[in-house]
């Protein structure tokens, strides 16, 4: 690592993540880990095979591509496309063995079509809009599309399940939706139809509404140590860190600016500390005069807006921090921390997307690898 950031990926936390996930749902839910967007920033090879080695139950991923990247890679676990897929890679999802989601009968028709031409049955999952307005059918239409999809002699549906839109901040609407699911699947149980797999609660759900979870759940950003919400009251460790370092240092008089625009003018003569990230790296521009660092044993302010490569920090009279000190940006050092949670409170945007944005070009650093890992890592170099 020629430059000075880096994040570091806690295994061992993912691992008491996941089993603290799984001890909460019980042994008869099981557990669609969603690994989505590179694991939300962690890593999606490395979080699947850690996943993988804790039996996870199936994988639920945001695109084709990441699917494909696990199939390749070696993974014979289900993987759910939690998302919408064109008609015209219907092919693909055969190919490697994916299950998508069904959200429409033109979709349906021609994976249904390509399934009979290989004399192979797909399983399905089916979307269906409870209130968050995103993909599938409005339940009430819903039940239209599930007899047409009984039809087609290549579907097989082994799942149906919607989504949250309010569950951090509505009970009541998120509980009225439980309430819409149960009934739909109790409807169509009725008329001889039904699902292997229902679901419904995401992390919000596993954590407060245990009579969401039917018979498999999909966490996400709990499994990566963080909360989804404010009210979130979750034994969970972080996963995730990101480290700098310093690479300049200069005392500046008062009535001097640092960076972009001149909004930080010194009050007194201080010293100034030039870090190594920036928005180009996924540390957002809102954080600008807002967040906090920690070097050695103390945190310190950002001064200035933030630049597409670098920070600046104010170090006060400090005159002990040096050029290569390292700079914790999100996680521990001593007695102190810096959460996902609170870069996100600081930037005024949520915790999934300060670990999302991150940039893939930044190195991820594996720590506490099982026995298993371990071994695959030395096969593999």
């Amino acid at each position: 690592m020629f430059r000075p950031l880096w994040i570091e990926i806690d295994l061992k936390a993912l691992r008491e993540n996941f089993n603290f996930i799984r001890k909460s749902v019980g042994s008869h839910v099981k557990i669609i880990a969603t690994i989505k967007q590179q694991a939300y920033g962690h890593g999606l090879i490395p979080v699947a095979r850690e996943l993988s080695y804790l039996n996870v139950d199936c994988f639920g991923v945001g695109s084709i591509e990441e699917a494909v990247s696990l199939r390749e890679n070696g993974f014979k676990e289900p993987i759910l496309t939690i998302s919408a897929i064109l008609p015209d890679y219907v092919e693909e999802i055969l190919r490697y063995k994916i299950t998508p989601t069904i959200a429409d009968l033109n979709f349906a028709k021609r994976l249904n079509k390509a399934a009979a031409r290989s004399n192979a049955q797909v399983p399905v999952h089916v979307k269906i809009d409870t209130g968050m307005g995103r993909l599938g059918l409005y339940y009430k239409e819903a039940y239209g599309l599930i007899r047409e999809l009984k039809r087609l002699k290549a579907i097989n549906m082994e799942g149906v399940y919607t989504h949250f839109p309010v569950a951090d901040t509505d009970p009541d609407f998120t509980n009225s939706q439980i309430n819409v699911f149960n009934k739909f699947i109790s409807r169509l149980a009725k008329e001889g139809i039904t699902f292997k797999y229902q679901h419904c609660a995401n992390s919000l759900g596993v954590a407060h509404y245990p009579h969401s979870h039917f018979n498999i759940v999909r966490p996400g950003l709990i499994l990566y140590g963080v909360k989804p919400s404010a009210k979130a009251i979750l034994n969970l460790k972080p996963v995730l860190s990101l480290k700098s370092k310093t690479i300049f240092i200069k005392k500046i008089k008062k009535g001097m600016s640092v960076s972009y625009g001149r909004t930080f003018v010194a009050t007194k003569s201080t010293n100034i500390a030039t870090i190594s990230i920036g928005y180009a790296d996924g540390y957002p521009w809102s954080l600008s005069n807002s967040a906090k660092t920690i070097i050695g044993d103390s945190f310190f302010n950002l001064a200035g807006r933030v630049c597409m490569d670098h920070i600046m920090v104010n170090l006060g009279s400090n005159s002990g921090i040096k050029v290569g000190d390292e700079v914790v940006l999100i996680g521990k050092k001593n007695n102190l921390k810096i959460t996902t949670e609170e870069v996100a409170t600081w930037a005024k945007t949520i915790p999934y997307e300060i670990v999302s944005r991150l940039s893939l070009k930044i190195p991820r650093l594996y720590k506490n690898a099982n026995e298993k890992q371990l071994c695959f890592l030395r096969n593999q170099f």
